[in-house]
């Protein structure tokens, strides 16, 4: 079942359904509930919490009918993002009274401690607190070089000028940096002009076809790539772990305030830009990302190509004609075979090679189909004059787990194709079957179809969900 991810503005229209197109595509997302996951994540959550009436309470019970309990979100603890099985409304509960977890920190590092008395250390330590996340450094706007108006505006979030100031007077300042951000667009913008303006002045826009700003960037008064850029601000002393998550939020925002991909002045908002990032971010842990926003989506096609992330990112307008397409599934068990023949002679041929210790000749293939909406890679191996298919799922970006709802949604497009299994096991036994993937002793399903075995198991070497297709041996 392939992840589509929509962001918080598609799921608004397909609430309001004023819009005939939308009502047909929505119709047809529910259609194809079971062929595809459609995932949320704590950005929805934290978009919907800006929102102070009571509509997304509505909000939320409608995108819940397309996700059900399909979450994404990334656990500070742990470092980690993982698939929850939490539905919209639930999940909001906790964001309702949480602090959101930004990251813009890292202001403080460089800051001489050793003069400092106890109580001044404990203040600067709360400043950094109230910027947790959002990294920013902004060495490279010195008073000197920003005059006149200029140095007003900067002087509101960094006030560089001041001299009386002294360090426990600056971190309160800073203490209060960003909820100015958030409540006085105007400072946001103001802060993003000047950046613009004394590092990339328009020479390092984004070409989707060309990411060589990364590079480029070593040319302008940062002297660094934007990579070792971002990684700067994320670990100034090289001490620190930087978590996807970390790199990408950062990134996705410097895009932004570096004027490598700004959005309009005009239109522009300092929380809306940091949600946009969440999206962007759990986006990637998905095979499809929709949107209609474009400066949106042309932030997460550089990110993606910058990290070469796989996942395919669509407009709307392009998503609903292609959906049609993507929706085609095997029907029966003959078309199955139809497919998996026509793809083991014509898919793309991605490696061959021998075994060294046995006879073992192995062909993996990319397939033009996706079976059962999640299997897209393709082993063909003959061993001892036997015949296996072995067919798996790779992902190409952040996504390292399975939804639970993927085993299922496998388990009952199979048992519909292929009927009850050799051991009389039909449909996915959701808390019988969880608990057994939990305690690694599930056992997946069996067939024998005529000469022909067909196992879908949790395979012993990969620990994923694979289906594997044994053939009669062959006579010599």
């Amino acid at each position: 079942m392939e992840r589509i991810y929509f962001d918080k503005q598609i799921f608004s229209y397909l609430f309001k359904g004023t819009d005939p197109v939308y009502q047909k595509f929505l119709n047809d997302l529910y259609s194809n509930k079971k062929n595809f996951l459609y995932c949320y994540s704590h950005g929805h959550l934290l978009d919907l919490k800006n929102d102070p009436s009571d509509i997304k309470y509505k909000e939320l019970e409608f995108i819940e009918t397309l996700v059900g309990d399909n979450y994404l979100s990334y656990h500070a603890a742990n470092k980690t993002t993982s698939a929850y099985l939490a539905k919209p409304l639930e999940a909001f509960k906790d964001v309702e009274i949480e602090e959101e977890p930004f990251s813009l920190t890292n202001l403080f590092d460089n800051i001489d401690l050793s003069l400092t008395t106890p109580e001044e250390n404990e203040k600067i330590a709360l400043a950094k607190d109230a910027l947790l996340n959002h990294k920013l450094d902004f060495g490279f706007l010195q008073s000197e070089v920003i005059a006149g108006e200029q140095n007003k505006i900067l002087s509101k979030v960094l006030p560089f000028g001041n001299s009386s100031m002294t360090l426990v007077e600056w971190s309160e300042h800073l203490m209060d940096f960003l909820k100015l951000m958030q409540e006085d667009k105007s400072v946001y913008k103001e802060l993003r002009i000047i950046a613009d303006k004394y590092i990339n002045n328009k020479k390092y826009p984004i070409d989707i076809n060309d990411i060589d700003f990364n590079d480029d960037l070593k040319n302008s008064v940062l002297q660094k790539t934007f990579i070792e850029y971002v990684n700067g601000n994320l670990n100034p002393n090289g001490g620190k772990e930087i978590t996807n998550y970390d790199f990408f939020i950062n990134a996705y925002f410097t895009l932004d305030l570096l004027g490598i991909s700004k959005e309009p002045s005009k239109s522009v908002k300092f929380r809306s830009l940091l949600n946009d990032g969440y999206h962007s971010y759990y986006g990637a842990f998905c095979d499809y990302v929709v949107s209609g926003d474009n400066g949106f989506l042309k932030k997460t096609k550089a990110m993606y190509k910058l990290l070469n992330i796989k996942t395919k990112v669509y407009h709307i307008e392009e998503f609903i004609e292609y959906f049609y397409l993507l929706s085609r599934t095997e029907n029966d068990s003959k078309t199955f075979f139809d497919l998996l023949i026509n793809d083991i002679q014509n898919g793309l041929v991605i490696n061959s090679r021998q075994a060294i210790t046995n006879d073992r000749f192995t062909t993996t293939i990319k397939p033009f189909h996706n079976y059962f909406g999640y299997f897209n890679m393709l082993e063909n191996i003959t061993e001892n004059n036997r015949n296996y298919i072995f067919l798996s799922r790779k992902t190409e970006n952040y996504s390292y787990f399975s939804f639970y709802r993927e085993y299922q949604g496998v388990i009952n497009k199979a048992v519909k194709l292929f009927g009850i299994d050799n051991n009389l096991k039909g449909e996915f036994e959701w808390e019988k079957e969880i608990d057994e993937i939990n305690k690694k002793t599930w056992k997946g399903r069996t067939w024998n179809l005529g000469h022909i075995t067909l196992i879908i198991e949790i395979n012993s070497g990969t620990e994923k969900l694979s289906l594997l297709i044994l053939f009669p041996e062959t006579q010599k």
